[in-house]
């Protein structure tokens, strides 16, 4: 049901999630559920994907139940949002790192969080971003 690679024919191993008989999760691995910095719209629909996945009775009821998701999570994506507040929509879309070592340290490298730094620094003036550990939304 979720692709356990971002590209296609390409596997990725530790990506799974294991049911108790109960129906609660007992383990969950790879997934952005589980990460920081991630984006919020995606550890959403998964935990809704699993919160479903063991709904009916058979295989088809599952696919249904998890389709439903799917298909209401698509449908936000298709709108691109203009059902919801705007507040919502960017707290489901904007991206949290914490930069641990100053911005110079990143010399050379491109990353969200380092172009939002360097967008702080041109707005705000260089001595804004120049500490560890920056947080960049």
């Amino acid at each position: 049901v979720l692709p356990a690679s971002p590209e296609e024919g390409k596997l990725l191993k530790k990506k799974y999630v294991v049911f108790n008989f109960n129906g609660t999760i007992a383990e969950l691995k790879g997934f952005e559920l589980k990460r920081r910095g991630e984006l919020e719209l995606v550890k959403i629909f998964q935990s809704q994907v699993f919160e479903h996945f063991l709904a009916g009775d058979t295989l088809n009821e599952c696919y249904s139940a998890v389709g439903a998701i799917a298909n209401q999570w698509l449908d936000v994506l298709d709108e691109q949002g203009t059902s919801m507040d705007d507040e919502e929509l960017l707290e489901l879309i904007s991206e949290r790192k914490t930069i641990s070592k100053t911005v110079e340290d990143y010399e050379g490298r491109k990353s969200t969080s380092l172009t939002t730094a360097a967008r702080l620094a041109d707005f705000l003036g260089a001595d804004m971003v120049r500490d560890k550990g920056l947080n960049c939304n």
